[in-house]
């Protein structure tokens, strides 16, 4: 077992155990102390220095959890104040509008709160998610446009609540892994301005706007809305039966941006970087075109888990070490579960993990055995090609399918027994598309 292997299981087992056990955040670091002590004490004894290491990561990875734990009882604290009755916010939209069929979900950076027979606001931090509706006519009066839109300074009136837990599902905790502890159903919405968030940001989120226009303009539906979803991470209007049919066929990630797109997109940038800036400087640009990419469909976790790998493999290769596959999964983890511990429990995060995983185990042997196999009847040379074309459609995808169906099947309590064979008709296509459909959308920019 390598270092960083051990580091990435003890940090987040002591995550894990965090959440199972009440301690404080110095308890935690009084653990990883003791095996940073014993490591020191025993440094020359190299059967302890593993076992100690993941002693010191549990630990960490124990404090790390409890450290991120919301701050309830700080009056400055939005989610203090869940539950006390009707209230008025005033925040700005800091994430992109979640635009469902009757209503938009928003979630907003709230900077001042008025309380039930308050005489004044106070101001507070927090974020909130908002039920607003659809189309605002103050917006619509204000600037022409009535939906809305990211920095957007609104002022929400409403019933402040913690999120419901529901027999099956935690909707609170759900939305406590991207950091948002309150929300407001049936909320009255008004505008007050626009454009009020980060430069960078906003820059980002009007490009986007301006490509999903771009694809809707160009094709028809329900063609636009698969290219949205596939290259933009949009699936808002994709059609519910045809949502149905890629879940039923184990193809849902076909529309959703996943490893396999940010691979593809990393190839892209990579290759085109490195004719144009060199290898050094192109690697510098394609790492940098890989975060504004995952940026711009939304930075979920499976979407960051695989450009931290992928930005990794681009480092690694660049210095002249190997990439290993083990390694390069742990320091994703460790990575993200430092900025955020709750990923740990994203099932979208779990499925990707466990997905990588898979092909680090399984994909060599998997080759390795199809190509003793082919070899029987044929040449060697053939036995090569047949693996490689095999190796890429269908014997990757067997390997990511045995680690992450017993995920699917825990959490969807279903699995599609035509998935595999769907997948290897499907994943040939994949790249085509991508490729294809993001050179239409940059040629619909540019005329």
């Amino acid at each position: 077992m390598s270092i960083l292997l051990a580091l990435g299981l003890g940090w987040m087992a002591g995550i894990w155990a965090a959440a199972q056990v009440n301690q404080p955040w110095w308890a935690w670091l009084i653990l990883a102390g003791l095996g940073g002590g014993g490591l020191f004490l025993r440094r020359t004894d190299a059967r302890l220095r593993r076992p100690l290491l993941l002693v010191i990561a549990l630990g960490l990875g124990g404090m790390r959890y409890r450290l991120a734990r919301p701050p309830l009882g700080d009056e400055s604290f939005l989610a203090t104040y869940n539950d006390v009755g009707e209230v008025a916010l005033e925040g700005v939209v800091w994430d992109e509008p979640d635009v469902r069929d009757t209503r938009t979900n928003l979630r907003v950076h709230v900077e001042a709160l008025l309380l039930p027979d308050a005489p004044a606001p106070i101001t507070v931090r927090g974020v909130v998610l908002v039920y607003a509706p659809r189309f605002s006519d103050s917006r619509l009066k204000a600037t022409g446009a009535g939906e809305f839109r990211y920095g957007d300074r609104l002022r929400v009136f409403g019933v402040l609540e913690t999120p419901p837990i529901f027999d099956d599902f935690s909707y609170q905790d759900y939305l406590a892994r991207q950091g948002v502890y309150s929300q407001v159903r049936q909320a009255r919405v008004t505008f007050l301005a626009e454009r009020q968030g980060g430069r960078l940001w906003q820059a980002l989120f009007d490009f986007k706007a301006r490509a999903l226009n771009v694809l809707t303009r160009m094709f028809p539906e329900p063609h636009a809305s698969l290219l949205q979803g596939i290259l933009l991470g949009i699936e808002s209007g994709i059609p519910k039966d045809l949502k149905d049919a890629f879940s039923a066929t184990g193809t849902s990630h076909i529309v959703a941006i996943s490893g396999f797109n940010i691979a593809i997109i990393a190839g892209v940038f990579a290759a085109t970087a490195n004719r144009l800036f060199g290898p050094q400087r192109g690697a510098v640009v394609a790492i940098l075109g890989i975060a504004a990419y995952t940026v711009l469909v939304g930075a979920g976790a499976s979407v960051v888990r695989a450009a931290i790998m992928g930005s990794l493999a681009l480092v690694a290769q660049r210095i002249g070490r190997r990439t290993l596959g083990l390694n390069t999964l742990s320091a994703a983890v460790i990575v993200m579960t430092l900025i955020n511990p709750l990923t740990l429990w994203d099932v979208g995060f779990q499925l990707s993990a466990a997905a990588t995983l898979g092909l680090v185990l399984y994909a060599e042997p998997f080759e390795a055995a199809f190509r003793n196999f082919a070899a029987r009847f044929t040449t060697p040379e053939n036995a090569a090609r047949l693996t490689a074309y095999a190796g890429e459609f269908f014997l990757l995808t067997l390997a990511a399918q045995l680690t992450t169906l017993p995920l699917i099947a825990y959490y969807f309590k279903r699995l599609s027994l035509v998935s595999l064979i769907a997948n290897v008709l499907i994943l040939p296509a994949q790249p085509a598309v991508m490729i294809m459909g993001g050179l239409a959308l940059i040629a619909g920019l540019v005329w």
